[in-house]
């Protein structure tokens, strides 16, 4: 049986400023608050936002400009009763997705152990992000030991008519899709749309031009120089699929195309968020510092589409 997340603990990043000269073009440089794991980005009147795997809580971080990022204070950061049942009594959380959505901030999030099926997916919802009266809403998804999925890292995403969707999923049998009722509640069938043989998880759907794209993180995350993290793609004319590769492969079939594997020095790049700030569109993600601990680094990409696909 494979397991879930296989995170370690995760190790804050110390630097405070990243090189802009990577492999990657079009990088942003960024400076602060950088321990980003998981990151969903947002972007709110002229503040930017990112949601994150912190510890106690669902962590937070802002910036005016993008580029600059001070720690913010964590969403139930005491926890949840209804959080012990998944997560042994602590207040972790992983994984959050953030959206605008039915005139509120919805915020998703996982609940979970490493290596456990036993997980459930969150939902809170505020009037905005900066007022911050976050009001649970309680678990949306469970699972369960021999259940043939795992209820976390969730994804909100619209379709083009602007019905909203819930993506989520690790490992088992990959990733699942679901529609949601107006007040962000699962309704209906689920759809498996992606799995591979490594390990796939940390789901976006994102719609542009004629089609959906459907983005994921696969292998193992956090195992230091022995992580193999990398963010894949597929495009699919159906929200809920095929999602087809460059070659034609189905991400259901192990399929994916690499948009990014890392570099020499910071690697197993994941947790990705895309998002589209006004037509300009960007890639957010977390990557391991080899040279400081394998320290949980944030980046963040403007992201093109060439051709009918994403590049950085």
């Amino acid at each position: 049986m494979k397991s879930s997340k296989t995170k370690k603990r995760i190790v804050v990043a110390t630097s405070t400023s990243l090189i802009a000269a990577l492999c990657f073009g079009a990088v942003w440089s960024l400076s602060g608050d950088l321990n980003s794991h998981d990151p969903a980005i947002i972007k709110e009147g002229s503040t930017w936002w990112t949601f994150r795997t912190w510890g106690a809580g669902i962590g937070v971080a802002f910036s005016s400009d993008g580029h600059a990022w001070n720690t913010g204070t964590p969403i139930f950061g005491s926890g949840l009763s209804w959080w012990h049942a998944y997560n042994g009594n602590t207040a972790w959380t992983w994984a959050p997705s953030v959206a605008d959505y039915n005139g509120k901030t919805f915020c998703y999030y996982a609940v979970s152990t490493f290596g456990s099926q036993k997980s459930a997916i969150g939902l809170t919802t505020a009037t905005n992000i900066a007022t911050g009266n976050w009001a649970d809403q309680g678990a949306v998804i469970t699972s369960a030991s021999g259940n043939n999925y795992n209820a976390i890292d969730p994804c909100f995403t619209l379709d083009a008519s602007g019905n909203p969707w819930l993506s989520f999923g690790s490992f088992w049998n990959g990733i699942f899709l679901t529609k949601l009722t107006t007040a962000g509640k699962p309704t209906g069938s689920w759809t498996n749309i992606a799995n591979n043989s490594a390990g796939i998880e940390n789901s976006q759907i994102v719609h542009n031009g004629s089609y959906y794209y459907l983005f994921a993180s696969v292998g193992t995350c956090c195992n230091g120089a022995s992580s193999t993290y990398h963010i894949v793609y597929g495009r699919s004319t159906s929200i809920t699929g095929p999602y087809l590769d460059k070659n034609g492969v189905n991400m259901l079939n192990g399929g994916g195309t690499t948009i990014d594997a890392g570099s020499s020095r910071y690697i197993a790049p994941g947790g990705e968020s895309v998002y589209n700030n006004g037509g300009n569109w960007i890639l957010a993600r977390h990557e391991l510092d080899s040279q400081n601990g394998y320290a949980t680094t944030y980046f963040i990409n403007d992201l093109f589409w060439v051709n009918g696909w994403p590049s950085y």
